[in-house]
């Protein structure tokens, strides 16, 4: 029996509007997806990775500046307390407790992309051996502004850094590539729960480079770069699928938009007549 594979979300657009969601102007998002329009100040601060930088950048504050070891991550001191304080999606504390006795910034992937991030975004900058926080980082943590610091966050993560930096997968760039038109199919074909085999060939473009590159390569750059960093703004919820009481590596993560996922994107991308004008 012949199987029949699942089409694509991104083929009913029209060229267009598929070109649209491609679109960098300046190197960041279209003028097709429009970054908080509908996001209040209250859920905008309370994503997991805003809520985490108010408190690296609170912490600095108050310190004088984050301790930095000889490899300019941060001290273990720092570490623990920003460990103890933050609430991250589907990272489980006593998994990580459970396997190290201390905790240095490397075993904690909150608290090391946090902080990548804020130098990134020059909400932190070194001076010798401590991260202080810049002017735009004290106005961050006053949180005078959330709404706007997630449209420029956002941008920066998706369209801006390279986030095949931080999972070392050989495949370049990819699906960051096209991340316009990735988001759209997610916010068209994830609105259930759904693993990460089944929606990443609805919502990606394999091209050339894509299709000479190993599945589990494949699918560990669309979780790791697309679909993860999505629960870091509370846009996707997730949840582990497996044996009870095993370790996250036992289990298969499933994922659906949140709520958040409409109010903190909209799109005007042209489908398809027969399907309709805009979504």
């Amino acid at each position: 029996m012949t199987k029949i594979e699942h089409l694509p979300a991104w083929s009913l657009l029209t060229p267009s509007g598929i070109a649209g969601l491609l679109a960098r102007p300046n190197g960041g998002p279209p003028e097709t997806i429009r970054l908080g329009s509908n996001l209040d100040e209250t859920s905008a601060a309370g994503m997991p990775l805003l809520a985490t930088l108010s408190l690296v950048l609170t912490r600095a504050q108050a310190s004088g500046g984050l301790t930095l070891t000889a490899t300019h991550a941060l001290s273990r001191a720092d570490t623990r307390a920003l460990f103890d304080a933050l609430v991250w999606p589907d990272y489980d504390k006593e998994e990580v407790l459970a396997v190290n006795k201390v905790l240095n910034e490397g075993d904690v992937m909150p608290v090391e992309v946090t902080r990548l991030i804020a130098q990134a975004a020059k909400l932190l900058r070194r001076r010798e051996r401590k991260l202080v926080a810049t002017k735009r980082g004290q106005e961050f943590a006053s949180g005078s502004s959330a709404v706007e610091a997630f449209r420029r966050l956002f941008a920066l993560i998706f369209w801006q850094i390279d986030l095949g930096s931080l999972d070392r997968v050989p495949v370049e760039r990819w699906p960051q590539d096209h991340v316009g038109l990735v988001l759209w199919c997610l916010s068209v074909a994830a609105r259930n729960w759904s693993n990460v085999g089944d929606l990443l060939p609805v919502c990606t473009v394999l091209d050339a480079a894509a299709e000479g590159s190993a599945a589990d390569h494949l699918a560990f750059a669309f979780e790791g770069r697309i679909l993860r960093p999505l629960t870091w703004f509370g846009l996707l919820e997730t949840r582990r699928v497996g044996e009870p009481g095993t370790f996250a590596w036992r289990y298969v993560r499933e994922y659906r938009t949140a709520p958040l996922f409409d109010r903190a994107l909209t799109f005007e991308a042209e489908v398809a007549a027969s399907i309709g004008s805009k979504h």
